[in-house]
């Protein structure tokens, strides 16, 4: 839950939980809304005064805005009795702090061993939250905001009173209309609430603010760290019994929770740590309810979350990594761009189920490439790649079968000694695909069809060129057969026109003969009447 893999993923396929609906709907039916905000606040807004943010969140229709420094001044003071030495001068035993949930839920799941050396109390989000219950009532509806993807986590389990975590980004988005118009209500109209005189928890969200009130400590008695990496070889440490010390302060994100994954801002992270000091100094004058937590119930127990992973073979790890192409340890890249910090770390995950072959980015490359090599190497169609001064580069086999019967083709070859380049030269100067274009090359007796693609981020002319003689062949074969059936169909149609017109003709003599005899038999046989 440390919120890494949503900071580094460039395709955004991590998403936060986005719980900003819940406030909305909260306010929209008139419940009693009321913010605790994370002291780190004042670094991750740096373009707008306090009163002027806690303004906009109550014109936005919060009811009550409380720094959760509060709490986190109460937790101070408990840190500070586990910080005391023992009546014999020595401490009990380490103690570690419990405000990071990454960090407890790094060592409830991988350093089971110090489960009993976590402080037993709540975090300052959970008991704010508390705090606020108690004071404003049970029916409350309570939103943490800060930098931290983890407290959404810590926010949903059994025991919180939290009703929504929303982080920085997400609350800079909402206010955005607000801030741009800001709905500013009367004063006194509702109640911004925070805590006098609570320095101690202000500083919380820097890396060494949780032991910044007890810097009487030696060096030896406490240890201050941050970053998971630092942390994690502080517990190997404790686990192995190298240093001893009375308390450590861990927390995952380096810099501390200025370095929160949702902070909402980039700047360096002195600027930001010395805004949080600075405001840790300033003090406060606001309405103080810190009494009331004197009765709350802060306290917390643990549980072993270990992970019971088999672990492969030495032989099987080897197997795995031969199957992303890693046969030598010089294969082996450890580029981490699968997540996992050496190629090693990531066979083991897959042997797990945690991860699988296809997330190692050089071995899917080197795939991919050696499918497209594959299909190039295996294309009926040439294609050939030269430089803007027609300087061959890369060429495929069929370029061989269509143009090498005469010279032989290599890299580096003028393509002008091969054939007319003109559309390659032209495609290269005017930057103009060409597509679908014929051409005849006589002298290696094929026809073909061409596409020529400029590439200029590359300096290079890509031609594909598709023989097409056979199809041409078989073109003026067609061709050459319709001619013959037309001349065949001309022929037999003059016969037949030829045979109709002796026909006709005869047809003709014979109808005139008939005509005649008829006309004389007319004659006969009128001139017999008529005697």
């Amino acid at each position: 839950m440390c919120g890494r893999c949503v900071v580094e993923c460039p395709q955004k396929a991590k998403q936060v939980d986005n719980q900003i609906q819940r406030l909305q709907t909260a306010l929209e039916k008139g419940q009693r809304v009321v913010i605790s905000l994370a002291p780190s606040y004042v670094a991750a807004f740096p373009e707008i005064a306090r009163e002027e943010l806690m303004q906009a969140l109550i014109g936005a229709g919060i009811h009550s805005v409380a720094e959760t420094a509060v709490a986190a001044t109460m937790i101070s003071e408990i840190y500070g009795t586990y910080m005391q030495p023992s009546s014999q001068g020595l401490p009990d035993a380490t103690v570690i702090s419990s405000c990071c949930p990454v960090i407890i839920n790094i060592i409830e799941r991988y350093y089971p061993q110090l489960i009993d050396n976590l402080a037993p109390i709540i975090s300052p989000m959970l008991a704010h939250a508390k705090l606020i219950k108690k004071q404003y009532g049970q029916d409350t509806f309570v939103v943490f905001a800060g930098p931290c993807i983890a407290k959404i986590g810590e926010g949903s389990g059994a025991n919180s009173m939290i009703d929504a975590v929303i982080t920085f980004e997400e609350l800079k988005n909402w206010l955005s209309s607000p801030f741009k118009n800001p709905t500013i209500m009367q004063a006194g109209a509702r109640e911004q609430s925070s805590l006098a005189s609570m320095s101690a928890g202000r500083c919380f969200p820097v890396a060494g603010g949780i032991v910044m009130p007890f810097v009487g400590l030696t060096d030896a008695e406490i240890i201050t760290v941050d970053g998971i990496e630092k942390c994690m070889e502080v517990f190997e440490g404790l686990i192995n019994q190298e240093f001893s010390p009375r308390f450590v302060e861990a927390l995952a994100c380096s810099g501390g929770c200025i370095g929160g994954p949702a902070m909402g801002i980039r700047q360096f992270m002195q600027t930001k740590r010395n805004k949080v000091l600075a405001y840790t100094q300033a003090g406060c004058t606001d309405k103080c309810h810190y009494a009331a937590g004197n009765t709350l119930d802060l306290s917390r127990s643990y549980q072993s979350k270990t992970i019971n992973a088999v672990i492969p073979t030495e032989e099987e790890i080897i197997e795995i990594l031969k199957q992303t192409g890693k046969f030598t340890v010089q294969d082996e890249k450890n580029c981490s761009a699968c997540g996992y910090d050496t190629c090693r770390a990531k066979a083991i995950a897959v042997f797990q189920g945690h991860a699988e072959l296809d997330m190692c980015v050089p071995y899917m490359r080197s795939k991919a490439e050696s499918f497209a090599n594959i299909i190039v190497e295996n294309s009926l169609n040439a294609i050939i790649a030269v430089n803007e001064k027609m300087i061959i580069k890369e060429f495929n086999p069929a370029v061989t079968r269509m143009f090498g019967k005469i010279k032989e083709i290599y890299k580096g070859m003028n393509l002008t000694e091969l054939f007319n380049c003109s559309d390659f030269i032209a495609a290269a100067k005017f930057g103009h695909k060409i597509v679908g274009k014929r051409v005849e090359y006589p002298l290696y007796d094929i026809v073909t069809e061409q596409m020529i693609i400029p590439v200029p981020e590359h300096g290079l002319i890509i031609a594909i060129i598709t023989d097409i003689t056979a199809h041409e062949l078989r073109n003026r074969e067609l061709q050459q057969m319709k001619l013959e059936t037309v001349e065949k169909a001309t022929d037999i149609i003059n016969k037949q026109m030829h045979v109709a017109q002796e026909i006709a003709g005869l047809l003709g003599e014979t109808t005139a003969e008939t005509k005649s005899a008829l006309l004389e038999l007319i004659m006969l046989i009128k001139g017999k009447g008529e005697s």
